[in-house]
């Protein structure tokens, strides 16, 4: 398969990281870069300032497997989307395809995810409760990145997820 990066936006419970881990395979060197864990890097509670190092981490990194030929799929909430443009610019430099799709799903459904999410039940992770989840799926709502390709998580399964995917980078030039 021809190397890609595939960017993946959505609110918290949308679907983002169970599509991301499926897509990835090591042998076919497709790789998952969640964001999300560069935060730890800078501390527990990250500020909008540390907020930036994270995603410019992310972004060497994205940059690094890209020179490496892995395709990546890329995952976060990106409620800031600025890093998105430049993560779509250095695929492109590189001559890589690049598809960036925007999870959708209401609002009862990602708060009901949120509270039965795994980890939930075995004390591992507290669910974020259902203001957070409704503020940052109201901001993501008026931010829609421009060009993204919908995916619907709440009507799609994950593997007809997965297979749109697919069948999007089988068909993109």
């Amino acid at each position: 398969m021809e190397q890609f990066l595939v960017i993946i936006r959505g609110a918290p419970a949308s679907g983002k990281t169970t599509i991301s881990r499926e897509l990835r395979n090591f042998e076919k060197r497709v790789v998952w870069l969640k964001v999300d864990n560069f935060k730890d890097f800078f501390s527990t509670d990250v500020t909008p300032e540390e907020q930036k190092f994270v995603d410019e981490s992310a972004l060497a990194t994205l940059n690094y497997l890209l020179d490496h030929n892995f395709s990546v799929v890329m995952e976060k909430i990106f409620y800031d989307p600025f890093i998105i443009p430049m993560a779509v610019e250095s695929a492109k430099t590189r001559g890589i395809k690049v598809l960036v799709y925007q999870i959708k799903c209401s609002l009862s459904t990602l708060q009901e995810r949120d509270r039965t999410r795994p980890g939930i039940k075995e004390g591992c992770r507290k669910p974020m409760g259902d203001e957070k989840i409704k503020d940052i799926f109201e901001h993501l709502e008026k931010t829609d990145y421009p060009g993204a390709i919908i995916l619907d998580t709440e009507r799609l399964s994950l593997k007809e997820c997965v297979d749109k995917i697919s069948r999007d980078l089988a068909n993109e030039k």
